[in-house]
């Protein structure tokens, strides 16, 4: 799924999710530039995961460096929801530059309940 922020210049990613252990939360992400004849090479990416609450949010979880997918684990105390995950790709390896090139979210996935904790339902 493309994802635009607006910001002059950005490119468009995709990103991809996959689950590989459910119960455990795991899944692994990856990313590529939504146009497939674009070429770019990103230094690092930022992973964040999206909340959908009244008010979206975003939170950080993992920092790439050199590569356009990784493997990662969900926090455990993470409520079951909808979620996504945003990928921030820098074509600088200087923490100065701070240039966002390249912006994505990928779909929505739903998150299921920790195991041994009850989901709570409406009365």
């Amino acid at each position: 799924m493309r994802f635009r922020s607006g910001i002059t210049g950005e490119l468009a990613l995709w990103v991809g999710v996959e689950f590989t252990d459910a119960d455990r939360r795991s899944l692994d992400v990856a990313w590529r530039l939504a146009d497939p004849a674009a070429h770019k090479k990103f230094e690092y990416a930022r992973l964040f995961l999206v909340t959908f609450t009244p008010q979206p949010q975003r939170a950080y979880l993992e920092l790439i460096d050199g590569r356009a997918g990784t493997s990662l684990r969900l926090p455990e105390d993470l409520p079951a929801g909808d979620y996504a995950i945003d990928v921030d790709a820098y074509g600088s390896a200087s923490w100065g530059d701070g240039k966002l090139d390249a912006r994505g979210r990928s779909v929505v996935f739903g998150v299921a309940a920790p195991q041994g904790i009850p989901v709570a339902t409406d009365l």
